[in-house]
């Protein structure tokens, strides 16, 4: 076990039977999940509380399908919460396409049954956070200055080009660097700048080609119709996230975000149950063991990060410990 303690889990999916039949970008052999199967896993790894989302699974589907899922999802949720105030959190699943219904959805998640934030996926049918056909329900996460956590997808477009791999081993860090670029450079992530938004497994790509991003986007400009955005611009957006280390905790990929943003913006995710079981202690072991969190840092991505953003949960964990 990990030396790491009290840790607020940002990135867990139940595996849930509804809609299960949407193409939600999970692997097709779908492992096992319960809530007792999920606290298990929580006391191996000394994880305080997980926060459940399952971001993509209203987003294929229109009209009464998409708010049904929804609200199935969401309630569904909502229960296990209530019997285990102190595990978990939830996040709203929402009808990504059909606005109006998503902010019901939202409205009616958080204010009747009090979950914590919202998930849903990088692009929506091939259409990338950031486009203003998402504005209505961005306009609403952003008056109650929520929190948004974007998990990637795969685009119709990459499904020939796989060479056979699951979407999730490439695919899925390209859908988060394509969502967290589109976001700053279409000016969507500074109109609507009280949302807060988790980029999920250290943000794909985007330490890696932040710089490249700046330079080239101010050389070569955003498209007819948008802001010039400077190269500072461009930092500014992309420091402007949150990122989990799901998948994401090597010493090379833990030194490249923190070229980006500091400590107080970095989240713990395991991905429980998609990601291998074998990757979880070595993962929190990465994170325990690197060189540059000294124990205030261990205690702010363990704990204190996670419990700004869903300051709820944080109060019903509070009362545990």
């Amino acid at each position: 076990m990990s030396s790491l303690r009290n840790i607020i889990d940002v990135h867990s999916h139940p595996i849930l039977p509804i809609g299960k039949k949407l193409p939600v970008g999970s692997p097709d052999k779908m492992p096992q999940w319960s809530v007792e199967r999920a606290l298990s896993f929580m006391q191996e790894h000394g994880i305080a509380a997980c926060i459940l989302s399952i971001p993509d699974a209203a987003n294929y589907a229109t009209g009464n399908d998409g708010r049904d899922i929804s609200r199935r999802i969401n309630e569904t949720l909502a229960d296990i919460v209530s019997r285990y105030p102190s595990r978990f959190g939830a996040l709203a699943t929402i009808p990504g396409l059909d606005a109006e219904a998503a902010s019901a959805e939202i409205e009616y998640a958080l204010d009747t049954l009090k979950m914590d934030g919202v998930a849903t996926s990088t692009s929506i049918n091939d259409v990338y956070l950031g486009d203003r056909l998402f504005d209505p329900w961005f306009a609403e996460l952003d008056r109650r200055g929520a929190t948004l956590f974007a998990h990637p997808t795969f685009t119709k477009a990459s499904q020939p080009v796989l060479n056979g791999l699951n979407p999730s081993v490439l695919e899925f860090v390209f859908d988060t660097t394509r969502m967290v670029t589109n976001l700053v450079v279409t000016g969507t992530k500074k109109r609507f700048s009280d949302i807060k938004i988790i980029a999920t497994h250290g943000g794909g790509t985007i330490p890696f080609l932040a710089s490249r991003i700046q330079i080239l986007e101010h050389t070569f400009g955003v498209g007819p119709g948008l802001l010039e955005l400077s190269p500072q611009d461009v930092k500014d957006g992309l420091a402007s996230f949150y990122y989990d280390l799901t998948g994401a905790t090597s010493e090379a990929q833990l030194l490249a975000i923190l070229k980006l943003v500091p400590v107080s913006q970095l989240l713990i995710g395991l991905d429980f149950p998609l990601m291998p079981r074998s990757s979880f202690a070595p993962a929190l072991d990465d994170i325990a063991g690197y060189p540059q969190f000294d124990a205030d840092d261990l205690q702010s991505l363990c704990f204190s990060n996670a419990g700004r953003l869903y300051p709820a949960l944080r109060a019903r964990v509070g009362r545990q410990r």
